[in-house]
């Protein structure tokens, strides 16, 4: 789950409580939290220019102390943490405009996330130093190659390199795993019928294998796939969509590939502009707001309990 920073701004010692006592609960469940710090795509207007303009100690810390008061109350509670995430994605909508990019302000903002970046990663460890720290970033195969010669903050933080900056190298980073947010991209019922059909035939060019080939391939870490399956009203087609990524997974395990986790990363369902996205696990009933299990969610927690797939993930993390 990501963290409201509005909330965190106005109160921090009331959302840290309340953030504290939903992890408490998660582990009562026997639930492992994955706590997501800065989210680019949950993170307000305001605070992303806050973290555009981060020039100085004095400004770094205004996010520092907080992060600090938060993993502070979590103490050894909370053993995997994404300090950025979206960021490459936020980069590109903030300084990729056209042909034009202003180099200069994208590696200054590029090396305040590092420092924001690394003075997180020595809160986290001096405080719970069996914590796993990673970055997460949206992953398409038809846009990696791009990103590969634009910018991809994956490369600056694990490599401490990216063929954006040539002349330029950055300091290596701390880094235990990576985030690969994998989505489908489609956003109907007709595109996502097409998008089953080139999977039974074997030509989808969005496909999770070739993901979890070229992240192998390019990053010798373990990596944690996240997910948000499409909108499709057809819950069959979500469950024949994710069933099949589930067995690619545990084919890629049974090959020893270094995936720790997988994560369906949406609950209940999201409303854009007027217009909700069925993405949820959970359906809410809007006149009794009576909550149940949608068929595919079923079907996916079965697979999980049914193979013991958890179990056969950690081994690569722990």
């Amino acid at each position: 789950f990501h963290l409201n920073w509005d909330l965190l701004f106005l109160d921090t010692f009331y959302s840290c409580a309340m953030y504290n006592n939903f992890i408490e609960q998660l582990r009562k469940k026997e639930i492992e939290p994955i706590v997501n710090l800065i989210d680019f795509d949950f993170l307000s207007y305001n605070k992303r220019e806050a973290i555009d303009n981060i020039e100085s100690e004095e400004k770094i810390s205004i996010f520092i102390e907080i992060i600090e008061k938060i993993v502070s109350t979590f103490k050894y509670n909370v053993q995997y943490y994404i300090v950025l995430n979206h960021t490459t994605e936020y980069l590109k909508r903030r300084f990729f405009k056209g042909t034009d990019v202003d180099n200069l302000a994208l590696h200054e903002t590029v090396q305040n996330l590092l420092n924001l970046y690394d003075k997180s990663v020595q809160i986290i460890k001096s405080i719970n130093p069996y914590a796993k720290v990673s970055v997460s970033e949206e992953f398409n195969v038809d846009e990696e190659d791009q990103l590969d010669l634009v910018f991809s903050f994956i490369d600056v933080i694990v490599r401490g390199e990216s063929p954006f900056f040539e002349k330029i190298a950055f300091k290596k980073s701390d880094i235990d795993f990576i985030g690969i947010n994998f989505n489908d991209f489609t956003s109907n019922s007709e595109e996502y019928i097409s998008l089953i059909r080139e999977l039974s035939e074997g030509k989808n060019n969005i496909d999770l294998d070739e993901v979890i080939k070229r992240c192998s391939s390019k990053y010798n870490l373990p990596f944690l796939i996240t997910q948000n399956i499409a909108t499709a009203e057809d819950d069959s087609l979500k469950s024949r969509y994710l069933v099949n990524n589930l067995y690619k997974i545990n084919q890629s395990l049974e090959n020893n590939v270094k995936i720790f986790g997988y994560i369906y990363n949406s609950l209940s369902d999201v409303k854009i502009n007027n217009h909700l996205l069925k993405t949820g696990l959970y359906r809410i009933d809007d006149k009794n707001r009576y909550i149940s299990l949608r068929n595919f969610a079923k079907i996916y927690l079965n697979i999980i309990e049914d193979n013991g797939i958890n179990e056969r993930y950690l081994k690569y993390i722990d």
